[in-house]
């Protein structure tokens, strides 16, 4: 009796999938930067540009004598929506731009997604740690829990990549959809959490802005960035319902969206 395990066959399988998403990586980032390794500097310089702008402006305004006032309250906030703005908003185009490899059957539809997004997930990450450490450099006390705060990085990272695989495979098909997605990004900050916390609203604003999926992950982010300072109100299993579906109808509509492509 000859063949191959199962669990063997799982394990080439994914072994296969990430030299896929890794030969993608190399791709996109030539792709978006050029093959010149300065050009890759990019990739960090504008979230750290655009978040210390956020930061001085708004610290400024406010003020440094209370939390509201400080470098890390903004410039880490921002980093966070940053990334959930730009893996949403690309989303349209990576069907289009990358459609030529899809003749290649080792290569789906979701790794087109999963490859930019480690992309962002990466830059953010390094970011956010130079702003940490900015921020610790500048006075600040250091984080209470990194854990938590790389926890809410990672929920922010998997909420937008559900929402991402999900506008991907609507704007495949109604490409008028991106422009409204664009628009409702912006629409969104003020909402998001960025700047604000829960518990400094009025008692009926707090029911409504719990609703927001993203104002859970940045109480979690302030709960690690700041400790007992604030008092964060936060439900992971609510977060978790958003990240599920989400990924679940882009999934499915991806599959219809390949199938529709007809490359197959």
């Amino acid at each position: 009796m000859s063949g191959t395990a199962p669990g063997t066959l799982l394990i080439d399988c994914g072994r296969q999938q990430l030299r896929v998403i890794g030969a993608l990586i190399i791709r996109e980032m030539h792709t978006r930067f050029g093959r010149h390794r300065l050009g890759y500097v990019w990739l960090f310089f504008e979230p750290l540009l655009l978040g210390g702008m956020i930061a001085v402006i708004h610290g400024s305004s406010i003020g440094g004598e209370n939390l509201r006032g400080t470098f890390e309250f903004f410039s880490i906030g921002y980093i966070m929506f940053f990334a959930f703005r730009g893996m949403v908003n690309r989303a349209s185009g990576t069907i289009g731009a990358n459609r030529g490899l899809l003749y290649h059957r080792q290569v789906t539809l979701p790794d087109l997604f999963y490859a930019r997004h480690i992309i962002e997930a990466v830059a953010c990450t390094g970011v956010l740690t130079i702003f940490t450490v900015a921020g610790i450099a500048l006075g600040s006390d250091p984080p209470d829990s990194p854990a938590k705060m790389i926890s809410a990085l990672g929920l922010m990272v998997l909420l937008a990549q559900g929402v991402a695989l999900t506008v991907g495979a609507l704007t495949s098909e109604w490409e008028a959809i991106d422009r409204l997605i664009h628009a409702m990004s912006y629409l969104m900050l003020p909402f998001s959490g960025l700047f604000f916390m829960v518990d400094w609203l009025p008692d009926w604003m707090q029911q409504i802005v719990l609703w927001i999926p993203t104002v859970h992950i940045f109480e979690l982010l302030r709960s690690g960035q700041f400790g007992d300072r604030v008092t964060p109100h936060y439900d992971l299993t609510y977060v978790a319902g958003w990240i599920l579906v989400p990924h679940l109808l882009g999934l499915a509509g991806l599959r219809i969206v390949r199938n529709r492509i007809g490359l197959e």
